[in-house]
């Protein structure tokens, strides 16, 4: 969601983001939007909080490949740098879906599964041996981060479309959800590739593509990890999810402007089996 928006979230979440925080992504995401010559927005992802201090994270869709790509980058709130995500190993993946600790806030903390830090090396004995790749909680949040986003990063029905090229793209003509369509959740889909084999043939079937491909969150187990409600004012619907608590969403009824945030500890409710 945009930074400026990150506001309108604030009822749900009870969280927001302090002036110090505020300004420092926004200098951070121009200074990165810059250096890789990024064409489009940086947009706010969400926090994570830890123990000794919390991560920022942030969001880069790329739009020229046949689905929008998501690109992550995190900084922590006692350095504004923003460095991306690590890609995962196999092994990696592993490892982090089997911790279910709070994050620290620190990336280079590595003493999961009893594990030991190494002895420093001095950089400057030509016969040290390199330094040896090792789990750490920076690639336990790349983990979390697009674990998230995978359950539950949403869009309103009808702001993607597929253009004549197959692509998939942000619709110019979407004018937003009527007040009735907002309060079901059968009006919200998962913002990522299909994963149903009947969304990925509607986006390769020849012509004009009308029907929804996406998968529509109503299709998640439990469905009830989702609630949709109203604003007192009803200018605004509000998506909320259970199992990862701290994500939640909004759709201004009527217009296009849309977005979501997580505000957290990256660890899932598990027992949301025994409180429904």
């Amino acid at each position: 969601m945009e930074l400026h928006n990150i506001h309108k979230i604030c009822p749900l979440s009870g969280f927001t983001l302090n002036i110090e925080e505020i300004s420092g992504l926004e200098v951070a995401m121009l200074q990165r939007k810059r250096e890789e010559n990024l064409p489009g927005k940086l947009l706010f992802w969400g926090k994570i909080f830890g123990t000794t201090q919390d991560y920022l994270v942030v969001l880069y869709i790329d739009s020229s490949d046949e689905f929008p790509v998501k690109k992550y980058y995190y900084c922590t709130t006692s350095d504004y740098t923003l460095r991306a995500v690590p890609q995962l190993s196999t092994e990696y993946e592993s490892q982090a879906e089997g911790i279910a600790l709070q994050f620290t806030g620190d990336p280079s903390f590595m003493a999961y599964n009893g594990e030991e830090p190494e002895e420093p090396v001095d950089p400057d004995d030509p016969d040290a041996p390199p330094p040896k790749e090792v789990f750490r909680e920076v690639h336990r949040l790349s983990f979390i981060i697009k674990q998230i986003d995978h359950d539950c990063s949403v869009i309103p029905r009808g702001a993607l479309v597929v253009d004549a090229t197959k692509k998939v793209i942000f619709n110019n003509y979407y004018t937003g959800l009527s007040y009735h369509t907002s309060a079901e959740l059968r009006a919200f889909s998962h913002f990522r590739f299909p994963e149903n084999p009947q969304g990925i043939a509607a986006m390769k079937k020849p012509g004009i593509i009308k029907a929804d491909f996406l998968d529509c969150i109503t299709k998640d187990v439990p469905t009830e990890m989702w609630t949709v409600c109203h604003n007192s004012s009803g200018t605004a619907s509000y998506i909320r999810n259970l199992y990862w608590e701290g994500y939640n969403f909004y759709a201004m009824i009527g217009t296009s402007e849309y977005g979501g945030a997580y505000f957290g500890t990256g660890v899932p409710n598990l027992d949301l089996a025994f409180m429904l």
